[in-house]
């Protein structure tokens, strides 16, 4: 459009020039009367045209000027807004990684149990809260470079050679001062804060935050020193060392008796274990790194499937452990009331609960008893006395066998209060008729006192160690 305005005023003045050189010309050719009127018409005509064409073209250039000044404009606006954060006009993700070509260090800082902020009152609070948090951040004269990630997440960029540990503790000290009210209630939130001068920047700082995170620490600097690629290579390789073993069929339940005052076996519990050429791994080395990924439900089922097949045949009660996550999965729920359907005798079924804070989800926990006793398999309850001991849900839950942790009984000839804890949980357990199982019952001298004191079974290093087979 330009171009052709441009064209226009040089063709008008083509016209004029023209008209003008052949109305000269005429006059000195001593051209006709009529013809001399034809060529001064044209020659007015090419000078009207000349300044209609002139004025016009001027004008829709200098709009047209205008408008592209206009449009190149809004271009910068719109190019200035893609690298801005819309809630806390902060830079955001886009023009941090745009300037991170130029960092020397970065800090990352991520606030603690913000979602628990928004569950509980709205997004909306949410909002407000990083809004008026990012405003007090950026006001900081300590904090010249600050960028919104996203959610709750900020960064910070040094582009010189600097100490970030100063303006870390900067940003602690304000996060930790700030808060906003709703409804009466003062709203105020941690974070937890990592320093990184390592390239790449943010792999490193996203690794030492989620070890800070991990063990609860305000401010962490990446460093060589830190475990973190150690922890992080054992948890990969555990990872791959489970589906290994789920795929090669090496998840296997092992059999560790127990035996009743007369030092008869009366029972065997079924322990995980994965087979490595002529080793077997202990559930205490993959068992935590498999409830972090979804190997732990096919631990879960592959272990029920083995034990309850292997002891199809076995006259003789067994128990197999199941957490509180396995029976809220349905999956394992479900093949749980099955395998108890289909097995010779359901009566010699134990089905072993870990006491934990989460069974004291009494509705819950209790309708699965039911279910369980509806099919004429038994109750345990596993570890008692490392949680909460709570005696009054047992009554409730109607328990039929309870298992001493194994760290209590350990300790009884060395401990009065772990001595006084055992008597307590036998005494409670004859008043209930509720069969006790001591664990970890690893010589002589702690069968004799834990016999003296009236429990029931025993299981434990002295009497016999795991097994693959039942002899």
């Amino acid at each position: 459009m330009k171009n052709n305005n441009i064209v226009a005023i040089i063709l008008g003045v083509f016209i004029f020039l023209a008209g003008s050189i052949i109305f000269i010309f005429a006059i000195f050719c001593n051209a006709t009367e009529n013809l001399k009127n034809g060529i001064l018409f044209s020659s007015i005509f090419s000078i009207v045209m000349f300044i209609l064409i002139f004025v016009l073209g001027k004008k829709i250039l200098f709009k047209e000027i205008e408008t592209t000044n206009k449009l190149e404009d809004t271009k910068k606006r719109l190019d200035k807004t893609s690298y801005i954060d819309s809630l806390t006009n902060l830079p955001n993700r886009k023009k941090f990684f745009e300037d991170l070509d130029e960092a020397q260090g970065i800090i990352l800082i991520d606030l603690d149990d913000f979602s628990i902020l928004n569950f509980v009152y709205s997004k909306e609070t949410g909002d407000e809260f990083l809004k008026k948090l990012s405003a007090k951040l950026h006001q900081s004269s300590c904090i010249d470079n600050l960028y919104r990630l996203g959610g709750d997440e900020f960064a910070y960029i040094s582009k010189t050679e600097k100490d970030l540990t100063s303006i870390a503790e900067c940003m602690q000290s304000i996060i930790e001062k700030f808060y906003i009210i709703k409804d009466n209630i003062m709203i105020q939130l941690t974070a937890t804060i990592a320093i990184s001068y390592k390239k790449p920047f943010i792999e490193t700082a996203d690794l030492v935050l989620k070890y800070g995170k991990k063990n609860k620490l305000n401010i962490v600097t990446y460093s060589n020193n830190l475990d973190i690629f150690e922890e992080n290579q054992i948890f990969v390789d555990m990872t791959m060392r489970i589906k290994h073993a789920l795929k090669t069929d090496n998840v296997v339940p092992f059999f560790q008796c127990i035996k009743d005052k007369d030092e008869k076996i009366v029972k065997y519990e079924a322990l995980m274990r994965i087979k490595e050429n002529d080793k077997f791994l202990l559930p205490a080395t993959f068992l935590d790194i498999a409830k972090k990924t979804k190997l732990y439900t096919e631990l879960t089922s592959k272990m029920l499937t083995k034990t309850f097949e292997y002891m199809q045949d076995k006259n003789i009660p067994f128990s197999i452990n199941i957490s509180y996550e396995d029976i809220i999965n349905k999956r394992i729920y479900d093949q749980l009331l099955e395998e108890i359907d289909n097995f010779s005798n359901p009566t010699n079924v134990i089905i072993e609960l870990l006491e934990t804070d989460e069974i004291n989800n009494f509705d819950y926990v209790k309708y699965f008893i039911d279910e369980i006793h509806k099919k004429g398999a038994k109750i345990a309850i596993d570890d008692f006395g490392s949680g909460y001991s709570n005696f009054i849900y047992l009554e409730k839950l109607n328990v039929d066998i309870i298992k001493i942790d194994g760290g209590i009984v350990s300790e009884i000839l060395s401990s009065d209060n772990a001595l006084f804890l055992v008597r307590t949980i036998v005494e409670f357990c004859k008043k209930n008729n509720i069969t006790s199982i001591a664990e970890f019952v690893s010589h002589r001298e702690i069968y004799l006192e834990l016999k003296d004191m009236g429990v029931d079974e025993y299981q434990g290093f002295y009497f016999c160690k795991p097994k693959e087979r039942i002899e």
